[in-house]
């Protein structure tokens, strides 16, 4: 099962906590739980402060930065509640090490979560560690052999794993036509271009945060 030891937050403002995976953004007061990958990366482990959770969004502050975060629960993306959303990213146990989740990776998981990489090979927990959950309305449930990440709206991930490791990455973007995407296919070193039809996805009403 996978699960990380976390207490939603209470008792505001002012609170500390610890970031559990890599935060990307582009703007810090607009970071969509879409979880695009770009821009810059704010580190799995900071230390931050934070300040209120109220209206699908999550204010905190690195500490040490002095500058505003916040994480906002999107309605056309997400089907958790921004609790759950809050408990996925902080935590109020420091990641140090000999501790946790993170210093149990392999040497070479590390070094791709440090840089906010996937490759082949990682463990899903890594991945997470790396990247992030994938969006809860295409990866309803982590149990799947297929998370779906994005870049942007029309450049996609698709991550496959064979027993809990990554055997595949697919990554679409557009092509030079309209309508048509690319894919380009990482497996074991390997790349290749072809048309994919993307599969959607059911949406189910029981999201499942547990491996």
């Amino acid at each position: 099962m996978f699960t990380f030891s976390s207490v939603f937050a209470s008792g505001f403002p002012g609170k500390t906590y610890y970031t559990k995976t890599n935060i990307w953004y582009e703007k810090t007061n607009d970071i969509l739980s879409t979880n695009y990958h770009r821009g810059n990366i704010l580190p799995i482990g900071t230390k931050v402060i934070i300040h209120s959770i109220e209206d699908r969004k999550i204010h905190f502050t690195p500490v040490g930065s002095g500058e505003m975060f916040t994480i906002i629960n999107h309605k056309k993306t997400s089907i958790i509640s921004t609790d759950r959303l809050f408990n996925r990213y902080f935590s109020t146990e420091e990641v140090k090490p000999g501790d946790g989740d993170y210093y149990q990776a392999t040497e070479a998981d590390l070094e791709n979560i440090k840089k906010g990489v996937i490759a082949v090979g990682m463990s899903k927990k890594a991945v997470i560690m790396a990247y992030g959950y994938p969006p809860a309305h295409k990866t309803p449930r982590l149990s799947s052999d297929i998370w779906y990440y994005w870049y942007a709206r029309l450049h996609k991930v698709n991550v496959y794993f064979k027993k809990d490791k990554v055997f595949k990455i697919e990554t679409i973007g557009p092509a030079p036509y309209p309508g048509i995407l690319r894919s380009d296919v990482d497996e074991t070193g390997g790349t290749k271009k072809d048309k994919i039809k993307e599969k959607k996805l059911k949406i189910e009403e029981n999201y499942e945060d547990e491996l």
